[in-house]
């Protein structure tokens, strides 16, 4: 019998059917059934003129959509808000698509410049070892495509990152600044 209920409840649409014609045509159980679904939120219930009316869920939503101007603007209201949600999420995931991919290059070129730059320190070294920057820069710069104040950044972070394999040493013409001093000299521990 409740399925009958609802399926009368269905078929009446947008408008709704009358409670008094439900009773009617199911009989006294047919109160019982109907707060059950109400509870459910299967169906609402609601007064109109003198008269109670019930709808299911949806019919219910389009029956207020059509006949209350409020519920109405803030429907179209709740609409605009949900795609302006989707633009943004949208627009997140492509700023996240390109962090991942422009933290993957920087990480290849971080790798990049410390094997470019160990080469050139070795290859450059002295009998004792010290290597001016400004020839590991030229090596580099142009191996990698850097320039001076970038080379000089880098250079910088890699030497704090990795104190245990580099030494450095103040003086020359340029070199990183460390403790507001000139280091022009560097060499492998």
């Amino acid at each position: 019998m409740k399925g009958e209920i609802l399926n009368k409840i269905e078929s009446s649409g947008v408008s709704g059917v009358r409670k008094i014609d439900l009773k009617k045509a199911f009989g006294k159980d047919c109160e019982s059934i109907l707060e059950e679904l109400k509870a459910n939120e299967q169906i609402f219930i609601e007064k109109k003129g003198v008269a109670y009316f019930v709808w299911t869920k949806e019919n219910y939503v389009q029956h207020v959509t059509q006949n209350d101007p409020k519920f109405k603007l803030m429907l179209d209201m709740l609409a605009g808000v949900n795609q302006s949600i989707a633009k943004v999420k949208a627009h997140a995931d492509v700023l996240q698509e390109e962090l991942e991919r422009a933290s993957s290059t920087v990480g290849s070129k971080n790798d990049d410049f410390e094997g470019v730059f160990n080469s050139s320190l070795n290859e450059s070294s002295t009998s004792i070892g010290w290597v001016p920057f400004d020839k590991i820069r030229e090596k580099v710069c142009e191996n990698q495509n850097l320039s001076k104040e970038k080379f000089y950044q880098m250079a910088t972070n890699l030497i704090e990152n990795h104190q245990d394999r580099y030494e450095i040493s103040s003086g020359g013409q340029e070199g990183i600044v460390m403790r507001g001093l000139v280091h022009g000299y560097v060499r492998n521990i």
